[in-house]
């Protein structure tokens, strides 16, 4: 399993405590890297403060960062700064540090690198998210889906923040069912059902 679905298995078990419904295996299927992203973004946990500097309630200690890539990175893109393997790759290196509010100024470049590039703008929404800065998260997954309408992932990870940041069940949960409605040959489908009737029993 992904770093990517070992975290989301863990957002699952915080976003229904207490619901009865096992959610963890739903993860793996978000966020299938393209080949030239070297790590997984950590998505859509609690984070630890709001001080909107990131941080994940995750206490595991984040992997040795290495300086030496990370340096090569930036001299690519101080002289390219549209390099968009440099910049996702950067992004991706400060989120697997926490670092969230860096890890979303590198995705931002690599967004307006490649404006039409759906992954890499959930990547940024994600990171904006973690570094809770909610609403210029949920911003960014608007825009997303006017590109895109019925992108899965983007339409799953909207509604996670609406439910988780703004508190908003019923805008999550019409996000959620519009993933069912347009992608019936999804294969996590019937978790993701299961998931809105869980959040509904919660909430009445």
């Amino acid at each position: 399993m992904s770093m990517t679905g070992a975290v989301r298995g863990a957002a699952f078990a915080f976003l229904l405590a207490g619901a009865g419904v096992g959610f963890a295996a739903i993860y793996p299927w978000m966020h299938k890297r393209a080949p030239e992203l070297a790590k997984p973004l950590p998505m859509l946990k609690p984070r630890a403060n709001s001080a909107g500097e990131g941080g994940a309630s995750d206490p595991a200690k984040p992997p040795p960062l290495d300086t030496a890539r990370l340096k090569l990175l930036e001299d690519k893109v101080k002289a390219d700064p549209k390099d968009f393997a440099a910049l996702s790759e950067l992004g991706n290196m400060q989120a697997d540090q926490q670092n969230f509010v860096e890890a979303a100024r590198w995705f931002r470049q690599a967004v307006d690198a490649d404006p039409k590039n759906i992954e890499m703008r959930n990547y940024l929404g994600e990171a904006l998210f973690q570094a809770n800065k909610i609403d210029e998260a949920l911003a960014v997954f608007k825009q997303t889906l006017v590109l895109s309408p019925t992108h899965p992932e983007a339409l799953f990870d909207y509604g996670y923040i609406l439910f988780q940041g703004k508190n908003d069940p019923k805008g999550a949960i019409d996000s959620w069912e519009k993933l069912v409605k347009t992608n019936p040959n999804f294969d996590q489908l019937e978790r993701v059902k299961q998931l809105i009737e869980a959040v509904k029993e919660r909430t009445q």
